[in-house]
């Protein structure tokens, strides 16, 4: 196998997230991308064997009840009230970046399938967290948004409300039969979510500081 996986909430590995972060998300080789929420999380890193290189990160999460996403990093944006008391066992998952040299297609593909497998041995059967847009005020972004479907958002019983003042109403522009090519152009983690049957916030939120455009993202896998 191409690739090494580390997978735990060590301080080296923790250290080595955030300076990859750093790096991806803000293109700063010094400093660390670093958050509250970063000790009490699970970090996963994966390495290139062929020369020993961090080529993707991302972090995952497990909470007790539903009750307590309301302390997610997701929380910060959206109003995920209306979920706390539906009966799942949750898993957040969030900052996943990849080396922006990284040419290899089965990278993304070692880490959706690290992702399933720690989803089935955890027993988490509700997945969650931002998935995110490169570049707040790309107009690519707006197509690759316009191309989901109607039945791909929230629907009135998961229903996610506004919480941050800089959004986006994804359900205007949705519609447009110019923009189906545009799917394509949806981030990774965002694709991988929706071919399982993943459903996405009516509104995107602006993050100014990582300059990017996001979605809440969730996985109900009882459904």
């Amino acid at each position: 196998m191409r690739y090494q996986i580390e997978f735990g909430q060590s301080d080296a590995n923790r250290i080595k997230a955030q300076k990859f972060r750093q790096r991806v998300f803000r293109e700063c080789e010094t400093g660390l991308d670093e958050d509250k929420f970063d000790k009490i999380s699970d970090h996963c890193l994966i390495f290139d064997k062929k020369d020993d290189k961090l080529v993707l990160v991302f972090r995952s999460r497990s909470f007790s009840s539903m009750k307590d996403i309301l302390y997610s990093y997701s929380a910060q944006y959206y109003d995920l009230t209306q979920l706390t008391s539906l009966p799942f066992k949750p898993l957040e998952i969030g900052r996943l970046c990849v080396d922006k040299r990284a040419r290899d297609p089965f990278l993304l593909l070692t880490a959706f399938k690290y992702l399933a497998s720690l989803i089935s041995s955890s027993q988490r059967n509700f997945i969650f967290g931002c998935t995110s847009f490169s570049g707040a005020n790309n107009p690519r972004h707006l197509a690759s948004l316009s191309s989901l479907k109607k039945n791909q958002l929230a629907g009135p019983k998961l229903s996610i409300a506004k919480k941050a003042n800089s959004i986006l109403d994804i359900k205007k522009l949705i519609g447009s039969d110019k923009q189906k090519m545009a799917y394509n152009f949806l981030p990774p983690l965002l694709k991988f979510y929706l071919s399982l049957g993943g459903k996405v916030s009516d509104h995107a939120v602006i993050d100014k500081d990582l300059d990017t455009l996001h979605v809440f993202t969730y996985l109900d896998l009882n459904g």
